[in-house]
């Protein structure tokens, strides 16, 4: 069940799960356009709070997949990204999939991203030109994530306005995309078993994390 989780370069998977905890509702504060705003407010918010966690964070799985799933869960928009993830596969999957998939996607991200909080240490933004027309309701922002002593990552976040707030679909990370990655992945797995194999075999993994989670703390 390993071959459904990415395998970006190690150098940035911590910044993959940073990036996926980032609550994005629009910031109307500072000089930066709204989406930038939001990614800039929370990197902030997100420092302050690895540092009054650092230790429970390193030790206690079961709490970081509970911050995680708190703060991620509002702000990505999972219907988009799973719809995205799965292509084709998506508009055939029956109603009670969809829901069921998206449900397990969701727990898949957190976990896997998660305890990249234990290690992500200092770091800032730097934003770079954005082309979109002022009122575009889809954007695309890129950033750099700068840490001492090691060279920027680039980022680009492709967001869009979602019931007033700027929501997440798709992160690139040194060109490598979220649902790109992980369409591939799950379109291998649906020819071979099907979209109910795909979601089962999504669901057992997830349960192994949690039953691991569990005895962790025993």
């Amino acid at each position: 069940m390993a071959h459904l989780q990415l395998r970006y370069p190690s150098k940035i998977c911590a910044t993959i799960g940073l990036l996926l905890f980032l609550s994005l509702s629009v910031a109307s504060a500072g000089t930066l356009p709204p989406p930038e705003t939001a990614i800039q407010s929370v990197s902030e918010s997100l420092k302050t709070l690895l540092q009054n966690n650092r230790e429970r964070i390193k030790t206690d799985k079961a709490y970081v997949y509970q911050l995680a799933n708190e703060v991620v869960a509002p702000h990505v928009d999972f219907n988009r990204l799973s719809g995205l993830a799965l292509g084709k596969h998506w508009r055939r999957a029956t109603p009670e999939q969809k829901s069921e998939f998206m449900q397990q996607f969701q727990r898949l991200l957190v976990r896997t991203y998660a305890t990249a909080f234990r290690e992500f240490g200092e770091w800032s933004l730097r934003f770079m030109p954005r082309h979109d027309a002022a009122n575009a309701k889809k954007v695309l922002v890129r950033s750099e994530v700068v840490r001492s002593g090691a060279p920027p990552v680039s980022v680009k976040y492709r967001m869009h306005q979602k019931d007033g707030d700027w929501m997440v679909y798709d992160i690139v990370i040194e060109g490598i995309s979220l649902v790109t990655n992980y369409r591939t992945t799950f379109a291998k797995e649906v020819r071979r078993n099907g979209m109910q194999g795909l979601i089962e075999r999504i669901t057992k993994l997830n349960n192994q994390r949690v039953a691991a989670a569990q005895q962790a703390l025993l």
